[in-house]
C-alpha cells in the first residue's frame, strides 16, 4: 500500500498585534517568585492622609465658629503672595514643602496632599470591584503640569513686566505678613463646583487615565516638587539581594517602573516617586530601603521611554492641542451656577482630550480596549462600545457646545466694554448704535449658553441703562446682587448705587457699594462723587 506523500507546510502567519490597539496599551510587566505581600505601610499613610482632613475640617469648623482664622494652608495661595504682596500661610507651606523636596524628595505628594487621598481612594474602591486602571502615557500631556504652573507663577511677572501700569505687582520688599482671614473660602470652588472638582480630579481621572492620573497631567505643584526631587539625595535604594521579582513595581501607585530603574540605576530616578514606600514594604528580600545617594538628574525615567508611549506623535500633537484649546478656552471660567475653577478646567481638558482620540480610533480601527473594556473586535461593535460611542458624542457634542458659547461670550464681553465704560466715566461722545449693537450681541451669548452667565446679565443691564431703560437696568442689577451677594464689575456697583441715591430705604445698600468699589479702586473718579452726591441727599 503506498502511503500518501508527506508534505511540508508552513503555518501560517499570524498578523501582527497592533500596538495600539489597546488606550492604553497592556502593561508589559508581571510580577514572578510567588504571590505578592500586602503593604505594610499602605494602611499607615491612610491613616495620615485622613489625619490630613481631618485637620482641613477642624480649619473650617475654627472658621465658622470665631468668623476668621488663618489663611488657606494651600500652595495656590502663593499667587495672591506674588500679585498682592501679602503673605500667606500657603505660601508659606509652599516654600517649605520645596524646601524639604530638595532634601527628601517628592515625599508630601504621596503623605500629605488631598487629591492624592482621593485619587487613592478611587484606585482602592475601583480594585474592590476587580478593576484596575492602566495609565495612559503621553510624551506631550506630561507637560500640562508644568504648563499650568507657568501660568500661576510666571505668567503674572511676565504680564508686569510688559504692562507694569495695568498689571502692578509689588515689590518684595514691599510684601506684608498676612496670616489671618475672615473669608476662608473665598478662593476654593463653591457648593457647584466643589462636588464636581472632587469628582472629576479626585475619581474619573484615575478610572480613566490610571492611578495618579492627576498627579501626572494637571498638578502645578507637582511639576515643582518633581523639579527639586530631581537633586534631592534621600533616595530609594536597592541593596545585592534583588532578584528582579517586579513586587514593588506591581504595588507602585505612581507607575513608576521600580525594579528596572534600581537594576539599571541603583536607586529610583523618576521623580514621579512619591515615597509611599509600598515598593520598599512588599520587596520579599527586603532589598529596597531609603539612604543617601548621589542624585542623578538627568537620568530618564524607565516609565517615559518612547516604546512606552501610547500615542504616535501626530496622536501627541493633536491631544496637547485639544487639552490645551478644551482646558483653556472652553471651560475654564464657564458658567454652570459656578464658574469653572483651573484645576477643574485642567482636569476636563485632558479627558477631553483622550476621549476625543478615543472617538477617532473607534472610527479608525478595527480593534480597540479601553482600560480592559473591549470597544470594538473585528471591525464591529461591541455593546460597551456602542455606549461608548453615545457617551462620547453626547461629550464631545457638550464640549463644542461649551467652547462656541465661550467664544461668544468672550466676543460680547469684548464689544460691551467700550460703551458701558463712556457711559459711566465718559470722556468720548456716546455712541447709541455702538451700544445697541454691543447689546444684541450679548442676548445672542447669552441665549446660547446653557446656564444664565452673571457677567453677561451685568453687562445687558449696563448696556440697557446707558440706552436709557433704566427700570430694565435697576431691576436686573439688583436681582443679581440679592442671588449672587456681590457685582462682578465696579460699574454695575456704581450704576445699582446711583438708581438708589434717593430713595431712603435703600441709601445704605448705596453706600456699601460705593465704599466697596473705592476700597477695591481708591483711583475711581465716579464712585467718590457719587457718594459726596449720596451725602447731600440725606442733609436735605
Amino acid at each position: 500500500m503506498l502511503s500518501a506523500p508527506m508534505t511540508a507546510t508552513r503555518p501560517a502567519t499570524e498578523p501582527r498585534q497592533d500596538p495600539h490597539a489597546a488606550l492604553p496599551r497592556p502593561d508589559r510587566h508581571k510580577p514572578r517568585c510567588g504571590p505578592v505581600r500586602k503593604s505594610r505601610v499602605g494602611g499607615k499613610r491612610a491613616m495620615v492622609l485622613i489625619g490630613v482632613h481631618v485637620l482641613i475640617g477642624l480649619h473650617f469648623l475654627h472658621w465658622a465658629l470665631t468668623g476668621s482664622s488663618v489663611t488657606p494652608v494651600e500652595p495656590s495661595e502663593a499667587m495672591e503672595t506674588f500679585e498682592l504682596g501679602r503673605i500667606n500661610a500657603g505660601f508659606l507651606l509652599f516654600v517649605a514643602l520645596i524646601a524639604s523636596t530638595l532634601v527628601f524628595g517628592r515625599w508630601f505628594c504621596g503623605w500629605a496632599c488631598h487629591i492624592v487621598a482621593l485619587q487613592d481612594l478611587c484606585a482602592w474602591l475601583l480594585g474592590r470591584i476587580g478593576l484596575k486602571p492602566r495609565p495612559v502615557r503621553s510624551r506631550l500631556l506630561v507637560l500640562t503640569p508644568w504648563v499650568v504652573a507657568g501660568h500661576m507663577f510666571l505668567w503674572p511677572h511676565v504680564e508686569h513686566w510688559l504692562d507694569a501700569v495695568q498689571k502692578p505687582m509689588p515689590a518684595v520688599a514691599d510684601w506684608q505678613l498676612a496670616l489671618v482671614t475672615d473669608d476662608l473660602w473665598r478662593t476654593f470652588p463653591k457648593w457647584i463646583m466643589a462636588p464636581i472638582t472632587i469628582l472629576v480630579v479626585g475619581f474619573l481621572i484615575v478610572w480613566w487615565l490610571g492611578a495618579k492620573g492627576f498627579c501626572t497631567y494637571g498638578c502645578p505643584y507637582g511639576a515643582l516638587f518633581t523639579l527639586a526631587d530631581r537633586v534631592a539625595p534621600v533616595r530609594i535604594k536597592v541593596t545585592s539581594a534583588c532578584d528582579a521579582c517586579g513586587h514593588c513595581t506591581s504595588v507602585c501607585t505612581s507607575n513608576v517602573r521600580v525594579h528596572e530603574e534600581v537594576a539599571k540605576h541603583r536607586q529610583l530616578v523618576d521623580p514621579g516617586c512619591m515615597k509611599c514606600l509600598d515598593c520598599v514594604s512588599v520587596c520579599p528580600k527586603d532589598a529596597l530601603y531609603v539612604g543617601l545617594a548621589m542624585p542623578k538628574p538627568f537620568a530618564v525615567s524607565q516609565q517615559r521611554i518612547q516604546a512606552r508611549a501610547d500615542f504616535g506623535w501626530p496622536e501627541e500633537i493633536a491631544l496637547a492641542a485639544i487639552a490645551f484649546v478644551a482646558a483653556q478656552w472652553t471651560f475654564r471660567g464657564a458658567w454652570f451656577g459656578e464658574g469653572v475653577p483651573l484645576l477643574l478646567a485642567v482636569g476636563l481638558g485632558v479627558i477631553t482630550a483622550v476621549f476625543a482620540l478615543l472617538a477617532f480610533r473607534l472610527w479608525r480601527r478595527r480593534e480597540l480596549t479601553f482600560q480592559h473594556t473591549v470597544l470594538k473586535r473585528d471591525g464591529r461593535l461591541s455593546r460597551a462600545g456602542r455606549w461608548a460611542v453615545v457617551l462620547l458624542a453626547a461629550w464631545l457634542g457638550f464640549t463644542v457646545h461649551t467652547f462656541v458659547g465661550q467664544r461668544l461670550r468672550a466676543g460680547a464681553v469684548a464689544e460691551a466694554r467700550q460703551p458701558v465704560r463712556v457711559s459711566i466715566y465718559g470722556g468720548i461722545p456716546f455712541d447709541a448704535a455702538a451700544a445697541e449693537a454691543a447689546l444684541a450681541r450679548v442676548d445672542r451669548a447669552a441665549a446660547w449658553v446653557a446656564c444664565a452667565d452673571p457677567e453677561l446679565r451685568e453687562l445687558r443691564a449696563l448696556l440697557r441703562g446707558s440706552l436709557g431703560r433704566h427700570g430694565d437696568a435697576e431691576a436686573e442689577l439688583a436681582a443679581l446682587l440679592a442671588g449672587h451677594g456681590h457685582l462682578l464689575h465696579q460699574e454695575s456697583s456704581m450704576a445699582l448705587a446711583s438708581y438708589w441715591l434717593r430713595d431712603p430705604a435703600r441709601q445704605d445698600l448705596a453706600e456699601q457699594l460705593l465704599r466697596g468699589v473705592i476700597a477695591r479702586n481708591p483711583a475711581n473718579p465716579v464712585a467718590p462723587a457719587l457718594l459726596q452726591r449720596l451725602e447731600a441727599l440725606r442733609q436735605r
